[in-house]
């Protein structure tokens, strides 16, 4: 088994970070009230079937949010308290933070970082979203401070896509993340487990496949039901079944097995807003589920990236 930090079988992101700045770094999630090409209308209007109208924020609709400024100075407050956090990594969370006008993105990252204490800066999107001179931008502040993109992959599948209506397929995905293989710029690569019809072969295929196209980092997402999502109204008709507790810590183990041992896992489920969140209810006690997958790992004496590799090369 590789050595992984804290005696544990996969490669968690709290003491990678411990170990690269010496103290407590947590995420500050922003939202920059940007919108997304899925729900503008350039590509549709009903944006991805798991999104809620606020994504995932639990912001009122038609609200604006507050200056990234306040959202950084309120979250540092919230999280010395709670986690006696040292430093912090800025997050850009809600919808597509890479669309929209670049004089924008240039004033809404610098405003940021311009915190001392504040030493990342992350910025989640879509795979059609990126574009060289937006990864230009991000990419110069990688000399001074530890620079993501979190992108949106979810699966590599074209039926799970289409399900999701997400607009784009893996062809994107892979254009994506080969621009920015050679950039300075470490890639957190999301992942949704649970989709209908995806068997665990077929996440196993995604966490192949991705791996090998140079991420660093993963998080793991829990396929939920949101409030006001596309989802509920299925969710509410008896169409879609969703993992129980153990089939998802089941889904989760199977996915670390057959991804790479190199990548870290900054997420192993889902954190949903509890205002949003209408299924499963075994999602509200996020710990429960991370020490279960800790413990089934344990039992069946297996890690991340045991089985990596192993996989015979498909067409997706």
């Amino acid at each position: 088994m590789p050595r992984f930090p804290e005696n544990l079988r996969y490669r968690k992101f709290s003491p990678y970070l411990k170990n690269k700045f010496g103290c407590r770094v947590y995420k500050i999630s922003l939202d920059a009230g940007l919108s997304c090409p899925n729900r503008d209308g350039t590509l549709s209007t009903q944006g991805c079937v798991f999104c809620d109208p606020s994504g995932g924020s639990g912001r009122k609709r038609g609200s604006r949010p507050e200056s990234i400024s306040r959202q950084i100075s309120s979250g540092m407050q919230g999280l010395r308290k709670k986690y006696k956090a040292d430093k912090f990594i800025a997050y850009f969370q809600t919808f597509t933070n890479t669309y929209g006008p670049l004089k924008k993105l240039k004033k809404l990252y610098k405003e940021a970082v311009q915190h001392p204490d504040v030493i990342g800066l992350s910025i989640a999107t879509r795979p059609d979203c990126l574009n060289k001179d937006i990864l230009d931008v991000i990419e110069s502040y990688s000399e001074n401070y530890s620079t993501w993109i979190e992108l949106g992959v979810q699966s590599v599948h074209k039926k799970s896509l289409e399900y999701m209506n997400r607009g784009h397929g893996l062809s994107e995905t892979k254009d994506a993340l080969m621009s920015l293989r050679n950039r300075r710029i470490n890639v957190c690569a999301h992942f949704i487990l649970g989709l209908p019809g995806e068997s665990l072969e077929d996440m196993a295929e995604t966490a192949r496949v991705i791996s090998g196209l140079g991420i660093q980092a993963a998080k793991l997402h829990m396929l939920y039901v949101a409030r006001n999502s596309p989802l509920e109204k299925e969710y509410k008709k008896g169409k879609v079944p969703l993992l129980s507790k153990k089939q998802y810590v089941k889904a989760a183990v199977h996915f670390l097995e057959h991804l790479s041992p190199d990548v870290i896992i900054q997420r192993l489920v889902s954190e949903a807003h509890t205002d949003l969140l209408i299924a499963p209810e075994w999602l509200k006690n996020k710990s429960e589920v991370i020490r279960e997958i800790e413990k089934e790992l344990e039992v069946s004496d297996t890690w991340q990236g045991k089985k990596y590799g192993t996989l015979p090369k498909k067409k997706v």
